[in-house]
């Protein structure tokens, strides 16, 4: 594919066929995420991968968990925390939870949300339907590739940089290859649920996961929310 068209052709594909993608595959993606720029060269990232039963297992796991805080809903805020604690429903991740978006972001991240479920059919109120559809993260959206991206905990910043550049290529390079990919911090929540599936390194932090896999026919691989135009992500001159 040509630059641009890679560039354009990369959306957060939410449905994905059984067709499997090869270790070989998977090696070469990897190989060229690695070109990514980072910090004095130290690609202070790691990836843990599943497919097949291990990913069906560790999908157990965080479906589990989701329908236990699901089902916290409508309990008020110290029962809600209390049961919650009792029944390991809440979440656990090495980073905080990020459940509230700043008042000045709000409003895109609304828009995104509404025209997704737009196109879904769901409409506010139902909330069985958008629960429904939220689970499937922890499914990974049917995907037969689930990554898990740690970042090192003692240069948390520098980090997280770094492996924001890795995970972009990696999204470009699956693209050009005609693969889908969703990258997914609603994992990291249960991130101490994920850890035990493998041998990770002490210093390691879950930040996100990545669904990988051929795209399906299914209208929600459709949606392409507007981005921000350039003049808005620019600060004026004082």
């Amino acid at each position: 594919m040509e630059f641009q068209d890679v560039l354009r052709g990369r959306h957060s594909t939410r449905s994905f066929t059984d067709q499997d993608v090869s270790d070989e595959l998977i090696h070469s993606l990897l190989s060229d995420a690695l070109q990514a720029p980072s910090s004095s060269n130290t690609q202070s990232y790691r990836v843990a991968i599943a497919k097949g039963e291990l990913k069906d297992q560790i999908a157990a796991e965080l479906v589990d968990r989701f329908d236990r805080i699901s089902a916290l809903q409508d309990l008020s805020g110290p029962r809600k925390l209390i049961k919650g604690a009792l029944s390991g429903a809440l979440p656990n991740g090495d980073f905080k939870a990020e459940l509230k978006y700043p008042k000045d972001l709000r409003d895109k991240a609304f828009q995104c949300g509404k025209g997704l479920y737009e196109l879904l059919e769901i409409k506010r109120g139902e909330r069985a339907k958008r629960d429904a559809f939220i689970r499937q993260n922890f499914q990974f959206f049917g995907a037969p590739v689930a990554m898990f991206i740690f970042v090192h905990g003692d240069r948390a910043t520098a980090s997280a940089l770094d492996t924001g550049m890795f995970l972009q290529n990696l999204m470009l390079a699956a693209t050009d290859r005609g693969l889908g990919t969703c990258a997914q911090a609603s994992v990291a929540m249960w991130g101490k649920s994920i850890r035990p599936f493998f041998k990770i390194d002490r210093p390691y932090k879950l930040i996100c996961g990545l669904c990988l896999g051929y795209p399906s026919e299914e209208k929600v691989n459709c949606y392409r929310p507007d981005k921000r135009s350039v003049e808005e992500i620019c600060f004026s001159a004082s």
